[in-house]
């Protein structure tokens, strides 16, 4: 039987050992892809998702967890990155695109005050 998400997230428990059955490499790339469409501080993504699925870089991975039972047992591997870095790039970045999006002439007065508004807080960051 398969649960919904929210059962399981509600079901959630720490799994210390993984059995020896595959995965579906696509569910797993599509939690991923349904991750990245989840909001962020100021929409800056600052997030970086490795899907490890070799064998090899697992095991180089489970190393660097200290050889845990999880990380040795686990079919695949998803290493969760913050990018504090690049902050800035991706606030001009934005800026930029909101000025793009709000060139074009005749804008609306509603349309106006959210440039105003949006573009005030991107220069701030």
């Amino acid at each position: 039987m398969e649960k919904t998400v929210t059962q399981a997230i509600e079901y959630r428990r720490s799994t210390r050992v993984y059995k020896d059955e595959p995965i579906d490499v696509q569910k797993v790339k599509q939690c991923l892809e349904n991750a990245t469409l989840a909001p962020t501080s100021s929409n800056l993504q600052l997030w970086e998702f490795y899907h490890i699925t070799s064998k090899e870089k697992r095991s180089e991975l489970a190393n660097a967890c200290f050889n845990q039972n999880a990380a040795k047992t686990a079919q695949q591997l998803v290493v969760v990155v913050a990018r504090k870095d690049l902050w800035r790039q991706r606030s001009k970045a934005n800026l930029k695109f909101l000025n793009k999006v709000y060139s074009k002439p005749n804008l609306t007065e509603r349309e106006l005050k959210r440039k105003k508004m949006a573009t005030n807080y991107y220069s701030k960051l």
